[in-house]
């Protein structure tokens, strides 16, 4: 209904959207279905703590709009809900100077109207997509109309926030966009993790909170596969699964938990946050509630907050093991559909995944035991891979983006 609202008035805003002033200071925020995380949520705090202009963070969920209320002021936040609520958004966006999003589509059932380039558009994404990890652009199962159409999304954007020269070089030939609107300036959730490496204690507090019922541990275990786009394309591939070993055993699992006084953290990509009912029964056949846990994000929102004391990843093509390469820690991959991935590897896979790679659960065992012991192993083949795709070292990206909104 609203993006049929916002097609009729469309001239109306194009005219008033060239004449109307600019406040400086106000920056919306954007993020997926308006939930407050990501890189959008960690920029926001940012403008908050520093009482810098006027951060907006929108969204049409109320749930997201009463929690965050408890913790800012309404002057900063917008909710998108009912007559009143989206004239007050139209406004707000008419006269913002900047925008901050996380994705292409983020604001698109206005910026189409609405584009000028008097007003920044900052995409400051999702994750670190590394060449040989993941494809970065246009789909090519869309026909030609829906690539121009990507494209269009993908040029509205004023910059995009990069972690490294490669990244920059390798977005800018993906996504058909100019090489200078990609600015390397690190990412916010970067910065959760650079600034959190003296933090552990605290970590191990929030998990102790987490975990029910409570268990004694020295090491934490995280396993979090990335998203298969299961059921958008008729050729996708299932759902993530863990442990996807011909002889895996859950009783051999638990042994080397206990073994090792460690615990174990499955998490799922916020794309696979809402499971079926098989992939329900599949984590549930893991859990055990004594050294395996599940936390979804309604459990723990922002899984790059503990990483500083996570001893060991384990993982597949998920953007999060670039994130990891921050803390210089053991990597497991276990890319069980390589082949088959729809997403696809751009570029050599084992050249760009510092660790690892198993394909039944005794040669897992056997690997992540090794890497318990000596987390060392691997770590100059890490140090490389960082330095590579993570430029700024500092804790400082939120500071370089907001460089990016004053000049």
């Amino acid at each position: 209904m609203f993006d049929a609202v916002i097609f009729l008035l469309s001239p109306l805003l194009y005219l008033i959207n060239k004449i109307i002033p600019l406040s400086k200071e106000k920056v919306l925020f954007y993020s997926k279905r308006g939930l407050f995380h990501g890189n959008p949520k960690y920029f926001y705090y940012y403008l908050i703590e520093k009482k810098w202009g006027r951060p907006l963070w929108v969204t049409n969920s109320k749930d997201v709009y009463n929690d965050l209320r408890k913790e800012y002021s309404t002057k900063n936040l917008v909710l998108r809900k009912g007559i009143i609520g989206n004239i007050k958004y139209i406004y707000h966006y008419l006269t913002s100077s900047s925008l901050i999003i996380r994705g292409r589509n983020d604001c698109w059932h206005i910026l189409r109207y609405t584009k000028t380039k008097r007003r920044k558009i900052i995409n400051v994404g999702h994750g670190v997509l590394v060449p040989g990890t993941k494809k970065t652009g246009i789909e090519i199962r869309s026909s030609g109309r829906s690539i121009k159409k990507e494209i269009r999304r993908r040029r509205a954007v004023t910059y995009y926030t990069m972690c490294s020269e490669i990244e920059k070089y390798t977005r800018s030939a993906a996504y058909f966009v100019n090489l200078n609107n990609f600015i390397v300036t690190g990412v916010p959730q970067s910065d959760v993790v650079i600034n959190n490496m003296g933090n552990k204690q605290n970590i191990y507090q929030l998990l102790n909170k987490l975990i029910q019922p409570k268990v004694n541990f020295e090491k934490i275990i995280l396993y979090t596969p990335t998203h298969r786009d299961a059921g958008r394309w008729k050729d996708s591939v299932h759902p993530s699964t863990f442990f996807p070993f011909n002889d895996f055993h859950i009783d051999q699992l638990k042994a080397f938990l206990t073994n090792n006084r460690a615990i174990l953290i499955l998490r799922t990509h916020d794309n696979e946050n809402e499971f079926g009912f098989g992939d329900q029964l599949q984590v549930k056949s893991i859990v055990d509630n004594d050294r395996i846990f599940y936390f979804s994000h309604s459990i723990l929102a922002e899984v790059n907050e503990i990483l500083p004391a996570v001893d060991l990843l384990i993982s597949d093509y998920s953007t999060i093991a670039v994130d990891f390469l921050l803390c210089n820690k053991p990597i497991i991959y276990v890319p069980y559909d390589l082949k088959d991935y729809h997403r696809g590897i751009v570029l050599d896979y084992d050249s760009w995944t510092p660790g690892e790679k198993v394909y039944d659960f005794e040669q897992f065992l056997k690997t992540a035991q090794e890497y318990l012991i000596n987390p060392g192993k691997d770590s100059e083949e890490r140090e490389r891979i960082k330095r590579m795709f993570h430029q700024h070292l500092d804790g400082n990206s939120c500071e370089r983006i907001l460089r990016l909104i004053q000049n």
